[in-house]
């Protein structure tokens, strides 16, 4: 049941000045007001829940009957000279209003009804006619709401000070006026849908917007609500409205901002999706669409160089050419230095040619704060239909052309083509199955051996992660991390890997050798979240191995980033026991400054350093291992797959190697028949 329609009468009939109560359809008390607990004699403590206590025992049948024929025949009526009992015994004659709250403003279905009594006016007991019972109704509201009374018609036969004052309207100009002059002309729909309840003897409830004298546009939360005579004919309504003016204002900004950009009032993504939705689902081959989305290119040096005061300056000055050439288009605006259009394309040439216009035009000269700034700007272009299956879709393809067109050069216009559309495709396929690949039992480890250079002895092994995509086979590291890093699914990732990993060096300690070691990559991600540093920890609890065994592998990229909070998070790791290594060393930002600050135990020395061996260029790999060796670290070479590597790494100070000239990655089952002993 929805509570609203029975809550929201419960409020305004707490503030009735005349006794009033809602009934359940059940007969139970739901509401009871406070001029009811003075008029008869019950609090609501004692009633709310219960049946309702003010029937006569020898009325109940009739009463029952009664109420049944009003939940069938679902209009208000006026029941005159009702008797009720008082607490005391005593009987207590009045009028009564009742109405029926229905479940929402469409259902048929009602859940209670709001009964207002109005005393009568004679002694004699006559009864007041039904206009003039409406009448003392409304003062009832008078105190609370806007208040009109309307003919069958709709023409106004009342309106109170408070309508008379949200409207500006004098009273002589509402009497016997149509109240709909007073609605706005844009509300047609919102006046159907008023005629459509009426006809089907429902109330109706909803916002309002009403015009005032002076043109000035003002919301009520209104409900008209159809009066009936005791034969069903409506001869009334009642009109009752609180001002949500400023409410509505407040809400209308709010939604501003939600939707819109604070720097240049363009849609922000957001706001797009919202207004662009309904102009995708209506588009065609006969009526396509296309998304351009562009950016200025090296932005960031514009607010480096001139600070970004300058930036934020021209950025609105963009906006506003932008806005002057797409007149009529849905532009938008939904970061930084990224804009957008979703525009009619009728051919391709038409479409090259505006947008050719259009990088024209953003790209003349910005005079800003005394600076001329001269700009270029990069454009993706997707058309509709196409494969995409929502304008999000759309909108990531076109990121993806305008990613591709940096690739190719600044200036670019870079128009979606088939193979981009495949490879977006086959990325949104992996993007949804990464999800669920945990769950799933698709993510495996493989292990590779790392072997002592000197004797040839199995010291320890890698772990690499793989995925067997049940549709696409198996998927290769370089594709699907970065997919995982994007999807901030790497860390729940890695911290799998590292329990698979430690608990599976735990059984070939036990099995193979117990001087085994471990050495587990960590992506960037995974070493700045705190889950990371729980999972080592849980680690150490559940006493799986000694943490010493365990070689925690980062790249250089991680070590040169927040260098501070790099060496802390390095310090905790040392902490708990856990060695440290530089994966790919000699590929990234290597500096002698970090690598003598960091407590790192261990240099992995890239591949491509390795294969120089047989090129005869091993002047860069000879310091390495010098440096390596001055640090007293470990030193393991990576990716040896020829004789004459192997054979010239054994003449150096390097002490462990790896690579396919000794073993390929193994799975597990590969590991154990290899290399336990028989």
């Amino acid at each position: 049941m929805d509570r609203s329609t029975i809550d929201s009468y419960a409020v305004m009939m707490k503030n009735f000045p005349f006794p009033a109560f809602i009934l359940n359809t059940d007969l139970t008390v739901h509401s009871w007001n406070t001029p009811a607990e003075d008029y008869w004699g019950w609090s609501a403590a004692e009633v709310l829940g219960q049946m309702i206590p003010l029937l006569n025992p020898e009325d109940v049948s009739f009463s029952e009957q009664l109420w049944f024929s009003f939940l069938e025949r679902r209009q208000a009526i006026q029941l005159a000279n009702t008797t009720f009992l008082h607490k005391s015994g005593q009987s207590l004659t009045s009028n009564f209003l009742i109405s029926p709250l229905f479940e929402n403003k469409t259902s048929e279905n009602i859940v209670g009804a709001c009964f207002c009594s109005i005393p009568g006016s004679s002694a004699d007991g006559t009864t007041k006619p039904l206009f003039q019972g409406l009448m003392d109704l409304r003062y009832a509201f008078d105190q609370i709401a806007c208040v009109l009374v309307l003919d069958a018609r709709g023409n106004i036969k009342y309106a109170n000070e408070n309508m008379v004052d949200f409207t500006g309207f004098c009273p002589d100009k509402l009497m016997n006026q149509p109240w709909t002059r007073l609605l706005d002309p844009s509300q047609e729909e919102t006046l159907q849908n008023i005629r459509s309840q009426i006809k089907q003897k429902k109330a109706w409830s909803g916002k309002m917007p009403l015009k005032s004298s002076s043109d000035e546009e003002k919301f009520l939360q209104a409900t008209l609500i159809p009066i009936y005579d005791v034969n069903g004919v409506r001869f009334q309504h009642l009109f009752i409205g609180t001002d949500i003016t400023e409410t509505t204002r407040l809400e209308e900004e709010l939604d501003f901002l939600v939707h819109h950009n604070e720097m240049t009032h363009l849609l922000n993504k957001r706001g797009f999706l919202r207004q662009g939705i309904p102009l995708f689902e209506e588009a065609s081959a006969a009526q396509p669409l296309s998304l351009i989305l562009f950016d200025i290119d090296r932005f960031k040096v514009i607010n480096d160089s001139f600070g970004s005061h300058v930036g934020d300056q021209l950025l609105q000055s963009l906006a506003t050419r932008l806005e002057q050439q797409a007149q009529g288009m849905l532009t938008f605006h939904p970061t930084s230095d990224l804009f957008g259009l979703l525009i009619p394309a009728s051919n391709s040439n038409t479409l090259f040619q505006f947008v050719r216009k259009l990088q024209q035009v953003v790209q003349r000269p910005y005079y800003i704060n005394g600076h001329s700034l001269i700009i270029s700007c990069t454009f993706g272009i997707t058309r509709y239909p196409s494969d995409a299956k929502s304008l999000e879709d759309l909108f990531r393809r076109s990121e993806m052309a305008l990613s591709s067109g940096k690739t190719i050069g600044t200036g670019t216009i870079q128009y979606l083509t088939h193979e981009m559309d495949e490879q977006f495709t086959r990325k949104v396929q992996l993007e949804r199955s990464l999800f669920t690949a945990l769950e799933d039992e698709a993510l495996s480890l493989v292990y590779q051996p790392i072997v002592d250079l000197k004797t040839k002895h199995i010291d320890g092994f890698e772990a690499l992660l793989r995925w067997k995509h049940n549709a696409l086979g198996s998927i290769s590291p370089t594709e699907f991390i970065p997919l995982a890093e994007e999807a901030a699914l790497i860390t729940p990732i890695n911290n799998w890997v590292v329990i698979e990993a430690c608990e599976q060096l735990a059984k070939w300690q036990q099995t193979i050798d117990p001087k085994l070691t471990m050495a587990i990559n960590i992506s960037p991600h995974q070493f700045q979240s705190d889950s990371f540093v729980r999972t080592l920890q849980h680690v150490i609890a559940k006493k799986l191995i000694a943490p010493q065994t365990i070689t925690l592998e980062m790249t250089e990229n991680i070590a040169i980033l927040q260098t501070r909070r790099t060496i802390e998070r390095m310090q905790l790791i040392k902490s708990l026991g856990f060695r440290l290594s530089i994966d790919d060393f000699g590929t990234g930002y290597s500096s002698l400054q970090y690598l003598s600050a960091f407590p790192i135990d261990e240099l992995k020395i890239d591949k491509v350093f390795i294969d120089g061996i047989d090129l005869g260029e091993n002047g860069l790999l000879d310091s390495i291992i010098q440096l390596g060796r001055n640090l007293n670290l470990n030193l393991v070479a990576e990716g040896v797959e020829t004789p004459s590597a192997q054979a010239y790494l054994e003449t150096t100070a390097c002490q462990q190697m790896q690579g396919f000239i000794f073993a390929e990655p193994l799975s597990t089952k590969e590991v154990e028949t290899r290399f336990t002993p028989q």
